[in-house]
């Protein structure tokens, strides 16, 4: 029951007691004046506006209503009565349907709704300019829901306002608190490595929950503090990927420095098998299969195909003859095979074709290509040894901004033991008399967009 008041009383005293006054500088009347600025600021391109709340619906004559009050005013600073609507209007999926090609067509520009009845499922954005939330929900995915109403593909507007409206002193302190707990909770869950994206992705919206919290507190202290909660957040998870990614490189340099040696081998390899490899073009062609040298290319590719038949099954290498200085050998690879080997300081593969012609090309290609093999280990020999260097010009590097990140720890600390001294000031403020000639807790109101915090 105190929550439901509470949380009342933070949107507008009138929805305790309808018979209160209206107070000129409410979050209401607030949002009334931004909801009209962004109307008139969109006239030409015929811009339309979300207005979220979850706490007041139509009430058709039957007490007080943010809705119907919000509409009222609207329309005596000149709005058109048919240029607003209540989602709670439109009952049947049709009849939204209909709504939702007006709000794109932008007949309809404003459109009132709570997050149950205007989250998913809501695809208006194509001419969306603002989003208003004029009290905030109990689920960090509720204003995701929200939010995703406006951000989203589809949206011809390059920037967009989210304008989330808090009543210092109020019950929005502890909406907004609760939320900042709810996703720092569901982040540590989510989250169970230091990749900085994912990080940002997450925990981005806890520092939003935790500027609006530290706005409705009113205490300018917390104000710092949740600012520099964020930069101290933000250079951490640098730091945390400065030390990943160092670790990172040095794991690379140790790889390619071992590989160096594997390629400078083989490639000493290649270079001494490209001197003892024999011409074969032509009627250069010979090759020794046993005892029997042999100058026809069919007949070789036959009898080469018929050790490899004999050779299925039988994983282990045989040695069938000599090839253009190098021993020829078959072995069986199970799954893809008969394999030929070209055996000489390196080893070059050859496939077994199903035409005894085909055999011999594979095999005197094989040899043919010992040039480019030769030129593409030089290569990669080069770039081996470069990216080395370029990586040990980057290891060791120091974090950039750890002497900032120690400077703001220190404020943090410092924030920190101050704000310890008086940890129940903004709670207690929430129930306190105000003294004589101070604003009540609903006379205070501001916008995060008077702080600059609202997302573009």
């Amino acid at each position: 029951l105190v929550t439901g008041d509470g949380r009342k009383a933070a949107l507008d005293l009138r929805l305790y007691e309808a018979g209160l006054p209206d107070c000129a500088e409410s979050k209401v009347n607030l949002a009334v004046r931004e909801i009209e600025r962004v109307w008139r600021e969109s006239e030409r391109k015929r811009g339309t506006q979300l207005v979220f709340c979850d706490l007041s619906t139509p009430t058709r004559g039957n007490g007080f209503s943010v809705y119907d009050d919000m509409k009222e005013k609207l329309v005596a600073r000149g709005v058109p009565a048919v240029e607003l609507a209540f989602i709670q209007d439109y009952g049947s999926d049709a009849a939204k349907a209909s709504l939702f090609r007006d709000v794109r067509a932008g007949v309809v520009r404003i459109l009132f709704g709570s997050t149950q009845k205007m989250g998913s499922g809501t695809n208006v954005q194509e001419r969306l300019v603002a989003l208003h939330h004029l009290d905030a929900p109990w689920r960090p995915a509720d204003v995701e829901q929200r939010d995703g109403r406006i951000l989203r593909q589809g949206n011809t507007n390059a920037e967009v306002e989210i304008l989330r409206y808090v009543t210092k002193g109020s019950f929005d302190a502890y909406m907004w608190q609760t939320l900042e707990t709810k996703v720092k909770f569901i982040s540590q869950v989510m989250t169970g490595e230091s990749d900085l994206r994912r990080i940002e992705d997450v925990d981005g919206a806890a520092l939003t929950y935790a500027e609006v919290k530290a706005i409705a507190s009113g205490n300018p202290l917390v104000i710092e503090k949740a600012r520099i909660d964020a930069e101290v957040g933000r250079l951490s998870r640098l730091q945390t990927q400065h030390h990943a990614t160092q670790y990172r490189l040095r794991s690379q340099m140790r790889c390619l420095g071992e590989e160096i040696p594997r390629i400078e081998k083989r490639l000493d390899a290649a270079k001494r098998d490209l001197s003892v490899r024999q011409e074969t073009k032509g009627d250069l062609f010979s090759i020794q299969l046993g005892k029997e040298r042999i100058r026809d290319r069919g007949i070789a590719g036959e009898l080469i195909n018929r050790e490899a038949a004999r050779a299925r099954g039988n994983r282990a290498e045989r040695l069938i003859g000599n090839f253009a200085g190098f021993e020829l050998l078959v072995a069986d690879r199970v799954s893809e095979g008969p394999e030929l080997l070209l055996r000489g300081f390196a080893t070059h593969f050859a496939k077994v074709s199903e035409s005894a012609v085909g055999t011999i090309r594979s095999i005197e290609s094989v040899l043919q290509k010992i040039d480019e093999r030769l030129a593409d280990l030089g290569r990669d020999l080069e770039d081996t040894r470069k990216r080395v260097e370029q990586l040990a010009a980057q290891v060791g590097q120091p974090f950039e901004y750890l002497n900032e990140l120690a400077d703001l720890v220190l404020k943090q600390q410092g924030i920190a033991a101050d704000l310890d001294l008086t940890k129940n000031q903004a709670s207690s403020n929430l129930g306190a008399v105000p003294a004589e000639g101070s604003s009540s807790p609903g006379e205070e109101v501001m916008s995060l967009k008077e702080f600059g915090f609202w997302d573009e």
